[in-house]
This record gives C-alpha cells, sequence and structure tokens, in this order.
C-alpha cells in the first residue's frame, strides 16, 4: 500500500472517528484535514525521507562493522562517501498504540567512484527490506530495524582500505581504499554465513567498582508492550531475552539506541571509535546483570557516557 492509498484509508477512518458517521458534521472537516496531514508527515518521516535514508545507511554500515570486529575506521570512511536511497517505498503497517511503522522497499547503497572495484564493479549494491520505524522513548528521533539486507551488509562487512584511491564527489576530496578483503573464513565458505545475532544497544562500559553478578535465575517471560532497537525474535543472550520481556528495558533500549546512532551520525572519527569500543564493553557489562534493575541501571550509565564523549569529556 503506498503513502497515498494508506491515508485515504486512514482519512475514512479518522471521519468515523471524530464523527461517528462517513459525512463530516461542521467543524469536523477542518481537523480532519489537520489529522490527515499529520498523519502524512509521520509516514513520510518513517518511510521515505532523507533522515530516514541516512538513519537505515548508519544502521547498515555499523551493523557491518560489528560483524567484522575490527577497526572501524575504513568503513567509517566508505560510510561518509555514499549515498543511500530507498525505491518505492511503502508503508506495510501502522500500529498507532505502539508508533511504529512498517516500511518496505528497494534499498539502494551507492559508493563513491573508485569503491567499485572492492564489489565486482557495481557502483551500487541493492536489496528488497523491511524496515520498521518505532519513535525512540525520549521523542529524539525514530529507532530503525531493517530485514533483509543482510547481502549488503556482509558485502560490506568484507570491505577493506589499503592502497588505491577514490575521488568523492565532493570537490577536492581523495580517501584510501582498496579492494575487498574477505576475512579468512569468508574466503572458505561458499555460502555466505547465518545472519549473526542482532546488535544488542551499545551500554557502559564496566566499570572498576562494578558488582559482580552472581548465577542469574530465569524469570518468567512477559509480553512487551513496546518492542526495543533489535528483533527479539532472534534474541540469543540472557540480558537480550530480559529486555524483550520487560516494556520498561525495551523503551530505555530504543531512547539510548536512538542518543547513540545520534551521537554516531554527528560525531569526528574519535568520537565515533570511542562509542563503538565502549559499546563493546557495556555489552559484556550489561550480560553479567543479574536482574532487570541492573540492566535498567546499565542503560541510565551508557546513556550519560553517550552524553560525555560525545561532549569530548
Amino acid at each position: 500500500m503506498t503513502i497515498r492509498d494508506w491515508l485515504g484509508v486512514s482519512v475514512i477512518a479518522l471521519t468515523l472517528t471524530a464523527c461517528g458517521e462517513t459525512e463530516p458534521k461542521n467543524g469536523s472537516a477542518e481537523i480532519l484535514a489537520s489529522k490527515q496531514k499529520s498523519l502524512a508527515q509521520r509516514l513520510k518521516a518513517a518511510c521515505s525521507s532523507q533522515a530516514t535514508y541516512d538513519r537505515l545507511k548508519q544502521v547498515a554500515f555499523d551493523e557491518a562493522i560489528r560483524i567484522r570486529n575490527a577497526d572501524p575506521v575504513n568503513l567509517d570512511t566508505l560510510s561518509t562517501h555514499s549515498l543511500v536511497r530507498v525505491e518505492n517505498p511503502v508503508v506495510k503497517s501502522r500500529d498507532e498504540t505502539l508508533d511504529v511503522t512498517v516500511c518496505s522497499g528497494r534499498f539502494v547503497l551507492q559508493v563513491p567512484p573508485g569503491a567499485e572495484r572492492a564489489f565486482d564493479g557495481k557502483r551500487q549494491l541493492v536489496a528488497d527490506i523491511e524496515y520498521a520505524a518505532q519513535a525512540a522513548a525520549d521523542g529524539s528521533g525514530l529507532v530503525y530495524q531493517i530485514k533483509g539486507a543482510e547481502p549488503i551488509i556482509y558485502r560490506l562487512a568484507t570491505f577493506d582500505l589499503r592502497s588505491d584511491t577514490y575521488r568523492s564527489k565532493a570537490p577536492a576530496t581523495e580517501v584510501a581504499v582498496a579492494q575487498a578483503s574477505p576475512p579468512p573464513e569468508a574466503k572458505t565458505a561458499a555460502p555466505p554465513p547465518p545472519p549473526p545475532p542482532p546488535a544488542a544497544s551499545p551500554a557502559p562500559a564496566a566499570s572498576p567498582t562494578a558488582r559482580p553478578a552472581p548465577a542469574p535465575t530465569q524469570a518468567a517471560p512477559r509480553v512487551a508492550a513496546a518492542a526495543p532497537s533489535f528483533n527479539c525474535r532472534v534474541a540469543r543472550s540472557r540480558s537480550e531475552r530480559m529486555v524483550c520481556s520487560s516494556p520498561q528495558l525495551a523503551s530505555l533500549d530504543r531512547e539510548m539506541s536512538s542518543r547513540f546512532y545520534s551521537a554516531l551520525s554527528r560525531g569526528n572519527e574519535g568520537v565515533r571509535a570511542e562509542l563503538r569500543r565502549t559499546r563493546d564493553s557495556f555489552l559484556r557489562y550489561r550480560e553479567r546483570c543479574p536482574d532487570e534493575a541492573c540492566v535498567a541501571q546499565a542503560y541510565r550509565d551508557r546513556m550519560d557516557e553517550i552524553r560525555d564523549i560525545s561532549a569530548a569529556r
């Protein structure tokens, strides 16, 4: 369903809700027009705005860096000079209660001139994706999950910059780039590896005074009222399952993820490197948490840490 079609259905629903009938009464037309405009803006922001494309690119590159588990400076450079768009974005569903919009479209990543030699001569990497946008708990923006972009993400994870050069579209800008160099295990395996566990949201580095966690007891699962920033269907670790079962932790996870990606997009190379380094430290710390209170505090500490790193403290 295109955004225009979705708006048509939504206007009928809004009319029935506001008026109790299909014909608007006096004064209701302006209210419905305002609601239609607001809905159109939300759908565009979620599915087809430039901010959406920038965030989808950031999520894809960040996942590739997580898979690669190495110095991300080269991928950061490639990300800076690559462009992303989504062709034929459509609204698949909209949950007003959770404020979640699910969209689909063709994800197109255009790499800068010269970098195509690392991608079999292709300037564009393409995949059909489904992406969900949910408002961050702190109102700072939208948090995204992507399905279907794995073929592009795994290609990015093998990308390496070494000797050659390419010229970006920015005037007089040259960046070092080289052939893709897959990790040893990727060279010997014909099919791509199965999708890894989702990147759990970044969180605070372990403090020397952090309390050790005793062996956890498995709590009875609960149905969360809102989704975290990662896909709970493939949650594997104990702390991820805890987040997926708790509405409070899911909300904190979304808020922290939104702050992380916002800081990542605004920061320089040093800030981005520090954000990623401290994220790995927290994931280990969060996994040692024995209960939800510990995980919740870890998220709050991580948000403070993201703020301090962004301020270069």
